[in-house]
């Protein structure tokens, strides 16, 4: 393709010469179309990405590609000029080297490698001037429920991660390489095929606008397809759509057979149950780097405003920021009550991202060596957009304390690291949420405070067939016996390994702790293939009893592929990494490259490789050209970021402390910052604190504040008929965006006991005048409680109302 003039002409990207004289230069990307296909609680996502050499030089394209970090990377296809060429998984550093080779050759190559879990790196080497090329990557990923709906996150950009001057990995110096621009490289194009096997009642995306799908019966399922509403979008976010159906949380069994006979068997259900909450210390730990400046701190605040608030009375608490250093609110624990809440809700109002780099490490090691607080259960809830390189090292550290520290994350922002805010829930036994901007926040939060004051429930097995046992309450342990005919300990254990990982083995070995809503999946390899009839049960063993369910596998149960195989695979590949590596790197490498090349899947140790057969007719020096991921949306401030190593980062501690317990301190305890208080630098002497806070709430032990009679309640239903609550919350929800800050703004004037003062500022928020409202419940008294009796059950009835 011969060049005519030297004119720009589409997007260009700026470049800097060895001269580093600056010009620019065509972006050799030129489209991106993502088909993403659903099936019940599995997504399959195909990202096609098309680029073109519009220049004189041979190029090598270099682009970073996030996926969602649990997917297991299943296939990479290339096209050059029209004709197919053959690509394959091989060890790294084979696939590397035959790469390389090809280049060196004048040959056009492909390769496709993982940087982190959730971070691939797509080469293309020696595009010859003019033309052009289509890759393919394929990725299988479980899909979690929220709210009672699936959601399918597909991340679109890689946002700028911050690297700690400890971080010296190879990774941290690939993350460091990727480019930047506040442009998208291209518009994005988006496919979307559902298939559910009850009828889909609705699918939304609160990320981008999306076309009303178009439903039909296909065989067994239900089948619903949608696409961007504008056809194209920026790649700035990520995608996030929401699937309802008549029956969500429908437990399913899926037994798969494949071409060489093995069998994989795949156990998902949604459990629900209530048990009773336990007392807890509540510690925040919310990001206040750079990063999150603009709308992601605006999301944090609002998320710590709503945890504040809706915390238990018998609770204690603290709140801890980080940045480049940390600081902690209170000296001591504090109990929850009005004078430790106002003083917490004061000063969070202030925080804003001003703290410099994200130095995630140094904090939660902090509260981890923290004495735990006698009878209290300690739950670390971290509110972070996560753009850091040490992911790794956090979340191995979340293992390390598992069992004396919860941990629930939250991910802020239209692109939060998701291996970092996933990884540490799973490592901490908790749960991750994510939140960006167009989402109702606060179901998000009380449902992760509501994990987070149900008691453990770790302890859950797996019986895969009436005939087997149960399995996946431990880890497994090999004994070695004594073999010395000895009469000093023949016959014996006299050591115990734990088991590294095989194939054999059930995935997740110890099956996580399960919560009320939260979707559990399950794989097992099957030695005797299972028969209809059959069935898999389920015990969870809690403080108030068993509680078991037995799933019956039937004729629809079957299927025939190597999907399942694949996402066993990966499963079992994600708890080596995360559990055995450290221990046992060479018998860890070994399972995970094997189990990468039988089931074709890209990891840390495999990557997909192609050569096309012929050789390039250019001579001329080939040039790099990176393709620049796009800065999120609403980001915020990146210092420290990219190329360039951020500068070390002294964080001073107090003194050593032993671990232990302490009994919990009291309302005031001595060294709490008084009412008003600051969060103090840890520069000056950290200050140590841990506190918790409560969903329940009481009322006080007053008589007056007991359940009235039958009378009573047909005489308040009366009374809030009088005020038209009805009407009004009709009328604030028909606001639109007010209307979650409404909800926001009430929160704002609630009592550490749940109560909401009779206050003009809270009737004003209902649309009611203040008057009306207190002459409707004089009937109620005219003391204080009820006055704050009455006040909250108007509250509580504009809620249900605008809810609905």
């Amino acid at each position: 393709m011969p060049f005519h003039k030297n004119e720009l002409c589409g997007m260009v990207t700026l470049c800097e010469g060895l001269s580093r004289i600056s010009f620019y230069s065509p972006v050799p990307l030129v489209s991106v179309h993502v088909d993403a296909k659903v099936v019940n609680f599995t997504a399959q996502v195909v990202v096609t990405q098309e680029f073109v050499n519009r220049e004189r030089n041979p190029i090598e394209c270099v682009y970073f590609f996030p996926v969602e970090e649990e997917a297991a990377v299943v296939d990479f296809t290339a096209e050059l000029e029209g004709r197919k060429v053959q690509t394959m998984v091989k060890e790294k550093e084979a696939a590397r080297e035959e790469y390389n080779q090809a280049v060196r050759n004048r040959q056009t190559a492909f390769l496709l490698e993982e940087t982190k879990p959730d971070i691939f790196e797509i080469k293309i080497g020696h595009l010859s001037p003019g033309a052009g090329c289509k890759i393919k990557m394929t990725y299988l990923s479980e899909l979690p429920v929220e709210e009672g709906k699936t959601k399918l996150t597909i991340p679109t950009t890689v946002a700028p991660r911050y690297i700690p001057s400890s971080d010296g990995s190879p990774e941290a110096t690939k993350i460091a390489s990727i480019q930047h621009d506040f442009n998208s490289p291209v518009q994005m194009q988006m496919n979307l095929e559902v298939l559910m096997q009850t009828e889909i009642t609705s699918i939304e995306s609160p990320s981008h606008s999306i076309t009303t799908p178009t439903k039909k019966r296909l065989n067994e399922y239900f089948e619903a397809k949608a696409t961007f509403a504008g056809h194209t979008t920026n790649m700035d976010r990520d995608m996030i759509i929401y699937i309802d159906t008549e029956e969500p949380n429908q437990p399913k069994v899926v037994v798969e057979k494949n071409d060489e006979g093995s069998s994989v068997a795949m156990l998902s259900f949604v459990p629900g149950f209530k048990l009773k909450d336990h007392q807890v210390e509540a510690v925040f730990l919310v990001d206040c780097s750079g990063s999150m400046s603009g709308q992601s701190m605006n999301l944090a605040k609002e998320a710590l405003q709503v945890f504040l608030h809706s915390l238990p009375v018998n609770s204690f608490f603290n709140i801890i920021l980080f940045g480049s250093t940390f600081k902690s609110l209170f000296s001591q624990s504090r109990q929850y009550d009005d004078d430790s809440l106002r003083d917490a809700k004061d000063s969070a109002a202030g925080i804003s991202a001003n703290l410099g780099g994200t130095e995630i490490f140094q904090p939660l090691q902090h509260i981890f060596q923290m004495p735990l607080l006698a009878g209290l259960a300690r739950q670390v809830f971290v509110l972070t957009d996560g753009q850091v390189s040490n992911s790794t090292a956090c979340i191995d550290l979340v293992r390390k304390n598992s069992s004396t520290n919860r941990v629930f994350t939250l991910g802020i922002g239209s692109s939060a690291d998701r291996h970092l805010v996933k990884g540490m829930a799973r490592a901490g036994m908790g749960t991750a949420a994510f939140t960006t901007q167009g989402e109702p926040i606060t179901a998000k939060v009380i449902n992760q405070l509501k994990n987070g004051l149900q008691p453990c429930i770790s302890d859950v097995s797996v019986k895969w067939g009436k005939a087997n046992d149960f399995e996946g309450s431990g880890e497994v342990v090999k004994e070695i016996v004594e073999t010395k005919k000895t009469l000093f300990g023949y016959g014996k254990t006299i050591k115990q390994i734990k088991q590294i990982f095989s194939i054999q083995s059930q995935v997740p070995s110890k099956v996580p702790a399960i919560y009320d809503g939260s979707r559990l999946i399950a794989y097992k390899l099957l030695d005797v293939n299972m028969g209809v009839n059959d069935e898999i049960t389920v015990k969870a063993k809690t403080p108030e009893g068993d509680l078991e369910v037995s799933l019956p596998i039937c004729k629809d149960s079957f299927i025939h592929g190597n999907s399942v195989h694949q996402l066993c695979a990966r499963k079992i590949i994600q708890e080596v990494e995360e559990k055995h590596e450290q221990e046992n790197l060479e018998d860890s490498k070994k399972l995970i490259t094997g189990l990468s090349l039988k089931y074709n899947l890209a990891s840390k140790y495999t990557s997909f490789v192609g050569v096309d057969e012929k050789q390039g007719k250019n001579n001329e020096f080939m040039i790099t050209r990176h393709v620049k991921n796009q800065m999120p949306q609403n980001s915020g401030s990146y210092s420290g970021y990219g190329g360039t190593r951020s500068a070390s980062y002294a964080v001073v501690d107090s003194a050593p402390r032993s671990r232990g317990y302490m009994a919990p301190p009291g309302a005031a305890p001595p060294g709490a910052a008084p009412p008003g208080a600051t969060f103090t630098d840890s520069k000056k002497g950290f200050r140590t604190g841990a506190s918790a806070l409560g969903a329940s709430r009481s009322m006080g032990s007053n008589s007056s504040n007991r359940q009235k009679s039958e009378d009573s309640h047909c005489m308040t239903d009366s009374m809030l008929e009088s005020l038209s609550i009805k009407k009004s919350a009709k009328k604030s929800s028909a606001s639109g965006p007010s209307n979650s800050s409404d909800v926001l703004r009430l929160t704002m004037g609630q009592a550490a006991n749940g109560s909401f003062p009779p206050q003009e500022a809270v009737t004003s928020i209902i649309g009611v005048e203040h008057k009306q409202v207190l002459d409707a419940g004089k009937a109620l008294g005219s003391d204080a409680i009820s006055s704050a009796v009455w006040m909250t059950m108007v509250v509580v009835a504009f809620l249900t109302e605008k809810c609905k």
